[in-house]
Parts: structure tokens; C-alpha cells; sequence
């Protein structure tokens, strides 16, 4: 799979600064837009993560952001309700299976697929590749 790598504000461990960092981005894929990110806002929950105040805090770097606006520039092939130009909003999920029962009644944060909806920050994608915010 090809990466692009671009700049990012991670925390490198728990509770330590975040620092600018480059991080890798993977290739646009058919249900995916591609976001000139503008805003990314602070939520406690990117807090509590960075500080791994909720377990062991996942894999770091972390790069947290959910609240993410910005504008397309890129859609994928199978997007229909997007295109280049328009201003988004990204929140607390990125992906989900897009097949069960809620996924299909626009519910996706109630998705009960196989591997349930995919957090926007230090979740694993469907692809196996790790999911990174707005920061």
C-alpha cells in the first residue's frame, strides 16, 4: 500500500507533549474523501488518551483529534454524497462495515458489524493500518 506522509501534532508517549511529527497516510480509497483539514478541535476524551488516563492508552505515537473541519479535495470512486469543494466534519468515527442494520439506517455508531465502526484516532482501519486525528 502506498503512504504519504504528512505533518501531524502525536503525543510520543504517555503523558509527555505533543510534538510535530510526520506521519503516514494511506492511499484514498473508494468510500473515502480526502480532507484539507482547516480545524481540529480539543476534546477531553484526546486528553484522557494522550495521558493514558483510560488503560494502557493504545499504540503511540497517538495523534487524537475527532473534531475535525476542513474541505474535500479528493473522493473516492464509489463516493456519491461528497465532492471536491464541499466543508466537512469528521467526528468520533471514520469507518464502519456499512451492511448491518444500523450501518444502513445511518446509525453507524451502533454498528454491530464483524469489527464494529473504526475510531478516527488509535483505532485499527479495516485495512489493517492504523487510524490517526486531525492533530
Amino acid at each position: 500500500m502506498t503512504h504519504t506522509s504528512v505533518s501531524a501534532y502525536a503525543a510520543p508517549a504517555p503523558k509527555a507533549p505533543l510534538e510535530r511529527i510526520t506521519i503516514p497516510r494511506r492511499e484514498l480509497g473508494a468510500h473515502d474523501i480526502l480532507i484539507d483539514i482547516k480545524y481540529a478541535g480539543i476534546c477531553h476524551s484526546d486528553i484522557h488518551t494522550v495521558r493514558a488516563e483510560w488503560g494502557d492508552g493504545g499504540a503511540f505515537p497517538i495523534v487524537p483529534g475527532h473534531e475535525i473541519a476542513g474541505v474535500v479535495t479528493e473522493v473516492g470512486a464509489e463516493v456519491t454524497g461528497y465532492r471536491a469543494g464541499d466543508r466537512v466534519g469528521v467526528g468520533c468515527f471514520v469507518d464502519s462495515c456499512r451492511e448491518c442494520e444500523n450501518c444502513r439506517a445511518g446509525l453507524e455508531q451502533y454498528c454491530t458489524g464483524e469489527l464494529g465502526n473504526v475510531g478516527t484516532y488509535n483505532a485499527t482501519g479495516r485495512d489493517g493500518e492504523t487510524t490517526y486525528g486531525g492533530y
